[in-house]
């Protein structure tokens, strides 16, 4: 198949240019402009970018054509970058970890659900490795900060999603970049609190007796739950939304509950915070029912439990939070029309809105309208992976680890059935 016409001369100088600037604007990735200038700058193939930006471009106008071409670009990036690692003083530049990232950016940009992401677990193993070669060093300059922290909280999700426990070395490392940067940077905090569930999944996951688990689930679950909230109240004060009028909702909101965000980006870090307290709780819920009738023998236990009114509590986040997630639906559904903006905001909302339609502890109705919602986005944006949550949903299975970006779903099912 022949390219579009438009695209038919120099198809990489415009996918570059579309992904630098429409798609960096909503990404979640940090710096990609400097990423860019960085495989230019320190002697590296063009071709780690132009994989992920051709596949953008072609997720896009849906041009198959201008994905093959990314492939290729793709295969060419991945045996550069094996030569890079074989030297250690290439390895340790920012511009091989650039590339190892932007090869990451390719496969979840080009993957179609419902198999297991391997080559992009496999890159992140080879990038945990190398954050470890990299050392403190890397913290030197603002994209070696950048780009640890958006890896680092990449491998920590896909620790939690395979169950296994986080690296050691990039706990510590973090707690060295926190003392480069300051302990309260909310970057460094958000990245903790991931590491903490990563964490606090390998306690759900952990051999044992079932009702010390599950303690253990309530009681760090609550401390991780309020680091989080502490986290929201921080973003309200320096990355504000707005919470539209009931009565000028649109009719199709959740309970007339609307938000708008200064833009997409910011949509998907308030989204991901409140998606994260619907795991904890949901866990701390379930957790702290199952163990309640075992724990009467220990006043202490039961205290806790007690005091702090876990059940309800943990319910009552999991509404808040679920109802906060459904408001963002009319801002991505008010968005250009196959735009870039809503493309992008719709992809980041597939995890949000999994998360509200798999949790057994949000409202029923909150369930129905996500589940609705991942089926709208797939009709309306072709995004397959919202249409293929949609399809599990329905067939009341557990999400599968397809979606690379942050998979975490199935954890959310199968806890203390």
């Amino acid at each position: 198949m022949s390219l579009h016409p438009s695209l038919s001369i120099i198809p990489e100088d415009l996918a570059t240019t579309f992904f630098l600037t429409a798609y960096a604007a909503a990404s979640p990735t940090t710096d990609l402009p400097g990423l860019a200038d960085t495989l230019a700058s320190q002697g590296l193939s063009t071709s780690a970018l132009h994989a992920p930006a051709l596949a953008a471009m072609a997720r896009e106008l849906v041009q198959p054509s201008l994905m093959a071409l990314a492939r290729r670009h793709y295969a060419v990036a991945i045996q550069q970058t094996n030569l890079a690692l074989a030297s250690p003083q290439i390895a340790v530049k920012d511009a091989t970890l650039a590339s190892v990232l932007l090869l990451a950016l390719f496969e979840a940009l080009s993957f179609k659900g419902r198999r297991s992401p391997t080559n992009w677990i496999m890159h992140m193993k080879g990038a945990t490795e190398l954050l470890k070669l990299r050392g403190p060093g890397q913290f030197q300059t603002a994209l070696g900060r950048s780009m640890f922290l958006d890896i680092t909280s990449d491998i920590l999700t896909s620790c939690a999603n395979r169950r296994v426990v986080a690296p050691p070395v990039l706990v510590e490392l973090l707690t060295q970049l926190a003392d480069v940067v300051g302990h309260d940077d909310v970057h460094v905090r958000i990245t903790r609190a991931t590491a903490d569930m990563a964490d606090l999944v390998g306690v759900l996951a952990a051999a044992g007796d079932p009702d010390s688990v599950a303690l253990q689930v309530v009681l760090r679950g609550r401390r991780l739950d309020a680091h989080l909230s502490e986290l929201l109240e921080e973003f309200a004060g320096h990355r504000p939304y707005v919470v539209l009028d009931p009565a000028s909702a649109p009719k199709s909101a959740y309970n007339k509950i609307a938000h708008h965000y200064s833009s997409p980006k910011l949509c998907w870090q308030w989204n991901n915070l409140r998606m994260m307290r619907v795991y904890v709780n949901s866990w701390v819920f379930r957790a702290a029912a199952a163990v309640k009738s075992a724990l009467r023998d220990s006043p202490g236990a039961v205290e806790v439990l007690e005091q702090s009114r876990v059940l309800g509590t943990a319910a009552s986040n999991v509404e808040r939070m679920a109802a906060d997630i459904l408001g963002a639906v009319p801002y991505c559904h008010g968005l250009p029309a196959l735009s870039s903006d809503r493309l992008t905001t719709a992809r980041w909302l597939i995890w949000p809105l999994s998360a509200v339609a798999t949790s057994p502890v949000a409202p029923i109705t909150a369930r129905i309208y996500a589940r609705d919602n991942l089926h709208a986005f797939g009709r309306e944006t072709g995004t397959s992976q919202a249409t293929e949550a949609g399809k599990m949903v329905d067939e009341s299975k557990e999400i599968e680890d397809w979606w690379v970006q942050k998979p975490l779903q199935h954890l959310q099912s199968d806890l203390w059935d």
